[in-house]
Formats: structure tokens, sequence, C-alpha cells
């Protein structure tokens, strides 16, 4: 009785906390908020990178692809990187400001919910997911390299825990 009902609480936990990541249907639309304010046009970064990749990546197709821990990992990173734009709108002056602080932020976005971990059993979600024509700017390889630094080089690329 004891296992059952401990693992009745487990399930509810997790449950839970897989919810709670969940972020609200109408946060994509902070990125038009900050294109509002900036007009940074369709190639600016709150169109073309936040709200293009925040849409996809809540998207219950996108989000199908991946198990309970990479939805959450989904949901902690969008309310993370939206939370961030909008602070970055807040103090920034210009649209090259813009995008260079969201693009800053990712990297401990990425990192306060547990990239590192996440990739290890989400690469095909993942891979499935970016349109990896973002990953050609100066910006974004910078990004990628902090990542990799953060969680080791080769921590992403384990198939089996060994």
């Amino acid at each position: 009785m004891t296992l059952f009902l401990g693992s009745l609480l487990f399930i509810y936990c997790t449950l839970i906390s897989v919810i709670s990541a969940k972020p609200d249907p109408e946060i994509c639309e902070k990125y038009e908020v900050v294109e509002q304010k900036f007009k940074c046009g369709p190639d600016g970064y709150p169109l073309h990178f936040g709200l293009r990749n925040c849409l996809m990546f809540n998207n219950q197709s996108t989000l199908d692809k991946f198990t309970p821990k990479g939805r959450k990992f989904v949901g902690c990173s969008t309310n993370c990187l939206v939370k961030a734009i909008v602070n970055i709108s807040e103090y920034s002056t210009s649209c090259t400001q813009i995008q260079e602080e969201a693009f800053k932020s990712h990297v401990d976005c990425y990192l306060n919910c547990n990239f590192c971990e996440v990739c290890k059993t989400e690469k095909l979600a993942f891979l499935g997911s970016y349109d990896w024509t973002d990953f050609l700017s100066y910006a974004a390889v910078k990004q990628v390299l902090a990542i990799i630094r953060k969680c080791g080089i080769f921590s992403c690329l384990k198939v089996f825990d060994v």
C-alpha cells in the first residue's frame, strides 16, 4: 500500500512540475509588444527569431516530439526568454541592443532550465524543431559555444549512460 501511495505521489508531482512549466498560451505575444515598441521589422530579433521560435516550440505538434522532461525544458526556457526580452525592452534603446542582449539571455535561460541534461535525451526532438538557418549568425554561434563550454563538449552527444 505504501509503495502504491508513493508511486501515486511521484506521478502527481511529476505531472504538476510538467504542467507548471508549461507557458501561458499568450506568452509569445510579448515579442509582438516589443516589436510594436521598437519596430525592428520582419528580420529583427523580436519577430524573426523570438516570436517565430516561441510559436514553433510551443506548437502542440512540436511539443509532442518531446518527453515530459523535454516539455518541461521548453516551458521553462520559454518563460525565461520571454521574461528576459520584456526586461531588455525596458532599458534598450535600439533593435541592435535588443538582439545582442536577447541572445546573451539564451545561455542563462537554457542552462537554468537544465539544458545540459535535457539535450542528452531530447536530441531528435531538438533536431526536428530548430530552423538551422538561425545558427548561421555570429551571435548564435557564440551562444552555442557558450552552452557547450558550460555543458561540456560531449555532454549532448552522449548516447548511452555508462
